[in-house]
């Protein structure tokens, strides 16, 4: 896991973060279409069940994580998987 990944994952650990102040989105792709394979209140859960899509069908690459602030329309952070 890369080290913002990391860094992300203490954060939402710690006393600052507030349980639904954003969702984070595992997105990937199909074949040349980008999806998202799962949305959650924490990074780990997120990662954890796009992970499970990529397991059950070869054709779904997890390919990164968006961060979005409830109530905006653009994330406002990108992390990488690969």
């Amino acid at each position: 896991m890369k080290p913002e990944i990391i860094d992300e994952v203490q954060f939402t650990r710690s006393e600052n973060f507030h349980l639904g102040e954003y969702i984070y989105m595992g997105m990937g792709k199909v074949k040349e279409q980008t999806v998202c394979l799962s949305v959650a209140y924490k990074i780990d859960y997120c990662i954890k069940k796009a992970l499970q899509f990529e397991e059950i069908d070869h054709n779904v690459t997890f390919t990164h994580i968006n961060k979005v602030k409830i109530g905006e329309l653009e994330r406002c952070r990108k992390f990488d998987w690969n």
